[in-house]
This record gives C-alpha cells, structure tokens and sequence, in this order.
C-alpha cells in the first residue's frame, strides 16, 4: 500500500502569506548636536536682546522729537514759561536711561593735544548723557585752549562725541620784558612751550611785536640773502620796524612800503656788498631815500684823524 505523507506545514493566519516575509530596519532619525543647539539659542537670545535695545533707543529718540515739536509749539504761542527746562531736562533724563550716554570722544588733528584732554575740557566723562554735551559750548571751550586754534563738535549718536582741531604751530619767539614766549603766527603765546626747543624760529622784539610777526616774516622771506643777516626785528612804537644785523647794524624801515625797501637794500647788498659797510644804521625811512649813518664815535676819531693829518 503506497505510503501516504502528509504536509505538516504549519497553518497561516488570515492576511499572511507562506512565505516568510522580511523586515526592513528603520534608520534612526537624525539628531543635532547639543553644541550646535547651544549656539543657535545663543545667537537667537542675542538677535531679540539686540532688536528689544535697538527698539527702545528709538521709542526714546520718537518721544525726545515729539517732546521738541510740543516745544516749539508752545515757543510759537507763546506758552513755553518756565516748561522748557523742564521738559528739556526730562529729555535728557529718559535719553540717558535709554543708553544714549558718551562712552568715546574721537579726536582728529590733534599732535599735543590729547583726546583725554578734550573730554575733560568739555565736560564729556564716560556715562554722562550725550544731550547734556552741547556742541557749541563744547566748541568755545576747546577753542579757548591755547594751542587749539579752531575746533568742530559733533554728537555721534548713540554714544559717542566727535571733535576736529586745528592746532596753533610755533612761528617765531617774542622777546618782551626780557622774556622769550613761543608764538605761533596770530601771535598767540602758547603755554608749555620752551624757546630753547625752538632757536630757529624768528625773533621780534617789543611790545605788540608779536602780533604783527607775520608781516615781517613774510616780507624777509621773499629776500633770503638778506634774511640771512637779521638776527631779529624789533618793534619800533607799535608802528615799524627795525632789523638788527648780525653786525651790529640796524636798518630802519618805514611805516608804509615795506616791501619796497627791503627790496631795494637787499638789491644794493647784492650790487655793492652795501651791508659790509662799518655803519651803525641803514635808514630807509625817507621816501625811495638810503641814508648810511656812521657810528658817532668812530665818525670823530676819524675826522679827529683827518684835521691831524
């Protein structure tokens, strides 16, 4: 009898197929690393932290030009009184909480006046409020310095005060009372500076010498040979000038046409070496006129020598 074998394969559930089906593995979802959520809270907290100032700063500047046109309304008809300081300071105040406070003063042309120098002469120390710096006080302040001959001051808002200087150069020394002072060419002293730091400059002598030193200067310029001789100009009662050789002689210069007669002598000089000449005196005080004045002692020793021979 054939043998009968039976299929024992084990019985499958409904919605399963015989077959042995495979699982696929689910890949694990991305993770970001905790550095980098670090850092992108950080740079959100700083963003919001940036716009939330930024936003403030502004509602205050809003309400300071709202609080400036309520002003001048009032300045209009007449209503301002006693308001005005006090709205005024109120700006000032609310500025300053908002963070708009001097925290730098940057100085440009400065050589020996120092940034720190200005902020102390203006007032400006770190954390004061930048409306409390008025730029035209300011100004007259740093311009009464004696080596600052101009000055410009500007806010930069939020918090910093910008200054430009024009500062006073030495130009020559003024001998007055038998003191030497540095001066530049406005003939303003300018303090700390010594005369033995500055041998080379010109020197005018006498009273309001120093106010009219450019004029000379300018004029013994254009004759550098002539130049060359003057060891100084003095200051003749306010009103002219004479040049003291490195000889000992004086030329006397008029009061008007200056220029004229300086060119005439230096062109003499160059001619006729007329500066060489033993004369206490080239007077140049007539018109278009050279007078050369002798020294009075040695003019009678030699007419004492004369009558002897």
């Amino acid at each position: 009898m054939p043998e009968v074998r039976r299929n024992r394969t084990a019985p499958t559930r409904a919605g399963q197929s015989g077959a042995t089906r495979s699982r696929t593995r689910k890949s694990p979802s991305k993770t970001i690393p905790p550095r980098r959520v670090v850092n992108w809270a950080s740079a959100q907290l700083r963003t919001a932290r940036y716009r939330t100032v930024n936003a403030l700063r502004l509602g205050a500047l809003a309400a300071l030009l709202v609080s400036a046109i309520a002003l001048a309304g009032l300045a209009v008809t007449g209503g301002l009184s006693g308001l005005g300081d006090n709205m005024a300071r109120m700006a000032e105040t609310r500025l300053t909480e908002a963070g708009f406070v001097v925290r730098a003063v940057d100085v440009a042309g400065g050589r020996d006046v120092s940034a720190a120098e200005i902020a102390t002469v203006i007032g400006a120390e770190p954390g004061r409020g930048l409306l409390a710096i008025d730029p035209g006080e300011a100004r007259a302040a740093i311009e009464a310095m004696s080596r600052v001959e101009s000055a410009s001051v500007v806010r930069l808002w939020p918090d910093r005060i910008s200054v430009i200087i024009t500062e006073r150069a030495p130009y020559a020394l003024w001998q007055s009372g038998g003191v030497h002072h540095v001066v530049d060419r406005n003939g303003v002293v300018l303090d700390g500076e010594s005369a033995g730091d500055h041998a080379h400059l010109p020197r005018v002598v006498g009273e309001g010498a120093n106010l009219h030193a450019s004029e000379i200067v300018t004029l013994l310029a254009r004759q550098p040979e002539l130049a060359a001789l003057v060891t100084h100009a003095v200051r003749v009662g306010e009103r002219r000038w004479n040049l003291r050789l490195n000889s000992g002689s004086d030329i006397l210069l008029p009061e008007s046409n200056v220029a004229s007669a300086l060119a005439l002598i230096a062109a003499l000089h160059a001619d006729q070496r007329l500066l060489e000449l033993d004369a206490q005196a080239f007077d140049l005080r007539g018109d278009g006129e050279l007078v050369v004045r002798a020294w009075p002692e040695r003019a009678g020793a030699s007419a004492q020598r004369e009558r002897g021979a």
